[in-house]
């Protein structure tokens, strides 16, 4: 019975390792520019929030919570 816990355990840890190469190694193109906070406004008027709360996320190194408020204010501010 161990033995198959210690299996299963095992192909976890190889898939997580497996995925997370995949991220890294990107698609083979050109690296992407860093966002700029002008993108995360441009993701807000086509409507992709979530997207805008990843960008913002990363220019400001914020929690979830932390960016989604952020995010929810701008919107707010961007409405006519």
């Amino acid at each position: 019975m161990t033995g198959l816990w210690a299996a299963g355990i095992g192909a976890a840890v190889l898939l997580g390792v497996l995925s997370r190469m995949g991220e890294r190694s990107g698609s083979g193109h050109a690296e992407e520019s860093p966002p700029s906070p002008e993108s995360v406004d441009e993701l807000l008027r086509a409507g992709r929030k979530i997207d805008a709360i990843k960008v913002y996320r990363r220019l400001h190194g914020v929690d979830l919570k932390s960016a989604k408020d952020a995010i929810d204010a701008r919107a707010g501010q961007l409405r006519p």
